[in-house]
């Protein structure tokens, strides 16, 4: 798609095949009939201070199924339950990965009904290599899928799996291509017969929002995303002109949200600790709503925080994320802050309306102004705010609010009579 684009660009109808290559890209999302809109749900990265410390086992993630059921994250749409690497052992004679019996004694078919029957998706962890990224504190490495891509999606199938991440730890000894490793698992899943979501995760070093579309309906646009302001700025901005590149079927994916933290209890993982501030947490989940980005929460729900209740049961911001026509926002021009700091993002909506995002990732507050006609040839709008819950009302030609240091407002404006 980008050599396409590029060759595009050489013709004499630049603006119209650069916009027919751009709106035909979640057409050539793969075809699984999965993906809608953007995946949520909840993943085991970070919880009880054991950030990156894949621990998991099965009476917690019940624990987290019957938590979700009960105060409401699966009725707005949290359906995902998604283990990282943390659940898998070894392999026996016959080369089927086996998980780890001191963490799930029944196996994982007996989880995966468990969460079935409270309406949840399952999902796990894979990897591309020969050895996944960490041993989850055991004393012996944990096998990848490399030479068992069929064995394992089988395996994966007959479990009853509806989700697989594949990271990309341990390639480098045995060569491995991105595309042809992901192409391979994305056609051993389709060969189970089952439709079964595949989340690729290279860390956008083979920038897979060009190509990933045809095997994967998401994929990780760059590193891991920790709970600090400094990771999340820049997720926010790898991923500020990739919205072009979203849509139902395939979607690019910043990698968890931490919004409320993980509960720095000992004993705690300094690498991670203490997070992030509630105003950088209503940005991350803010942001990544208006990218169309998957919401996958990453810290624990069962210790809802305040601002985790404000935030992730939002349902007008999830609404903005979940919307049918499948678009990604971006940013579209910046307003006047030292160095064009203070950015404006935009996201179209199926009702044709507009969410905006006025985004301060300074230190400092500033005015941020947004010039409705010019962006927009919408010389008078109607505006909501989105965390306000409530109506700005008419607005003519210009608006312009203080938005807090590491901050951002948003709003849904409908272009007026």
């Amino acid at each position: 798609a980008k050599f396409a684009a590029k060759m595009c660009a050489t013709t004499n109808n630049n603006y119209f095949l650069l916009l027919l290559v751009f709106s035909t890209t979640s057409i050539l999302a793969k075809d699984n009939e999965l993906g809608l809109t953007p995946p949520m749900g909840w993943n085991t990265w970070c919880t009880l201070g054991k950030c990156g410390k894949d621990f998991c086992n099965d009476k917690e993630i019940m624990n987290i199924a019957d938590t979700m059921e009960s105060n409401g994250m699966r009725d707005l749409g949290y359906t995902y339950i998604n283990l990282d690497d943390c659940w898998a052992d070894y392999r026996d004679d016959n080369g089927n990965i086996v998980p780890d019996i001191s963490r799930f004694p029944n196996g994982m078919a007996s989880v995966i009904k468990y969460l079935n029957k409270k309406g949840f998706r399952f999902g796990l962890y894979t990897d591309s290599g020969t050895r996944t990224c960490s041993n989850g504190g055991r004393n012996h490495s944990i096998t990848g899928s490399y030479g068992h891509y069929e064995q394992d999606a089988a395996s994966y199938a007959s479990w009853g799996v509806e989700y697989v991440k594949m990271d990309w730890c341990n390639t480098k000894g045995v060569n491995l291509d991105p595309h042809v490793a992901y192409r391979n698992m994305s056609r051993a899943l389709e060969k189970t017969g089952k439709k079964i979501w595949l989340n690729s995760c290279e860390w956008g070093v083979m920038q897979p929002w060009y190509w990933m579309y045809q095997y994967a309906n998401s994929w990780r646009t760059g590193p891991d995303h920790h709970d600090n302001w400094d990771s999340t700025s820049n997720i926010i901005e790898i991923n500020a002109e990739l919205g072009v590149y979203a849509g139902p079927g395939g979607w690019n994916d910043p990698d968890f949200i931490y919004t409320g933290g993980q509960g720095c209890d000992p004993p705690v993982d300094f690498a991670h600790c203490p997070g992030q501030t509630d105003i950088e947490y209503r940005t991350e989940f803010s942001m990544w709503c208006l990218m169309a980005a998957p919401l996958i929460v990453a810290t624990d729900i069962r210790n809802l925080t305040d601002v985790m209740k404000k935030v992730l049961f939002n349902k007008e911001m999830i609404a903005i994320n979940q919307d049918s026509l499948g678009k990604g926002g971006n940013r579209i021009g910046y307003s006047d802050c030292p160095n064009k700091a203070c950015q404006i993002w935009s996201k179209d909506l199926s009702d044709g309306g507009k969410a905006i995002g006025l985004y301060n990732p300074n230190d400092v507050s500033y005015y941020i102004y947004i010039d409705f006609d010019e962006h927009f040839n919408w010389p008078v709008v109607f505006m909501r705010d989105l965390w306000k819950l409530e109506d700005v009302g008419v607005v003519k030609n210009s608006f312009s609010v203080l938005v807090s240091g590491h901050g951002v407002e948003v709003y849904k404006i409908m272009k007026h009579k």
